[in-house]
């Protein structure tokens, strides 16, 4: 089938996120023993982006949009228990699916420096991503935007997922939150500005197809927002990344 969308590039894209991500899990609550493999969430991302028009490149890049920022921690090989770096995987991606991957796969990572060998702290690095958003003027934004839009909506119906089973009350969402590093307060004020800097983004203007996935976004979020009880005037102005977005 010439024209099917999805070549063999797709699956040894499959094949270098199964290896680049090995041993990882999803994130749970403290005291819970993980069981979904990371893989899941890389899979579900590629799903979303492929559902919203994505190419075979985006689709690539969207299997693989973590290895950046997660992949050298989890590579079970020699090479990374010396130290494979960023970079290193940056030049894997670009010499086996080529330049276009490798710039989707940037534009959907948080670029903030590592301090000793660690990522920076949390607010330093949601906000220079919130703004590398709106900024991103180059011609294949709407591409690196899909990809990842397709991230944050696959992590936000997961969390909602798990709020509406697991996080009833006050307190068992409290416990539920716990697993990220800034619990609800800046989970949700983090995932709002999110669509707010989508919006925003240069790239989204004139794409029906992105406005309708960062619609699904917004609804997502929404509902997220509903079921813990607050709105989105007053996540907005939660302290944390409160000057996130310039007006």
């Amino acid at each position: 089938m010439p024209d099917f969308p999805l070549t063999e590039r797709f699956l040894h894209a499959l094949a270098r996120a199964h290896h680049w991500h090995a041993g990882q899990y999803r994130k749970v609550a403290e005291g819970d023993t993980p069981t979904v493999p990371y893989l899941s969430h890389l899979l579900g991302v590629a799903s979303i982006a492929l559902e919203f028009g994505a190419t075979e490149d985006e689709a690539i890049a969207a299997l693989l949009h973590d290895a950046l920022e997660d992949g050298p921690e989890n590579i079970q090989t020699d090479v990374a228990r010396r130290g494979e770096t960023r970079e290193e995987l940056r030049r894997v991606i670009r010499q086996e699916f080529g330049n276009q991957v490798e710039r989707l796969v940037s534009g959907a990572t948080e670029e903030t420096a590592l301090i000793e060998g660690r990522k920076a702290p949390w607010p330093e690095r949601k906000k220079a991503y919130l703004q590398k958003l709106i900024r991103t003027e180059d011609p294949e934004s709407a591409a690196s935007l899909l990809v990842s839009a397709a991230d944050k909506v696959h992590n936000a119906r997961n969390i909602l997922a798990d709020v509406l089973t697991f996080g009833d009350t006050p307190d068992r969402r409290v416990v539920f939150f716990d697993r990220f590093n800034a619990g609800q307060a800046g989970t949700l004020q983090y995932y709002r500005l999110l669509v707010r800097a989508y919006r925003r983004a240069p790239g989204a203007q004139g794409q029906p197809r992105l406005q309708a996935l960062i619609g699904e976004l917004d609804r997502t979020v929404t509902a997220l927002e509903q079921a813990c009880g607050v709105g989105e005037e007053h996540v907005v102005a939660l302290p944390l990344l409160r000057d996130a977005l310039p007006d």
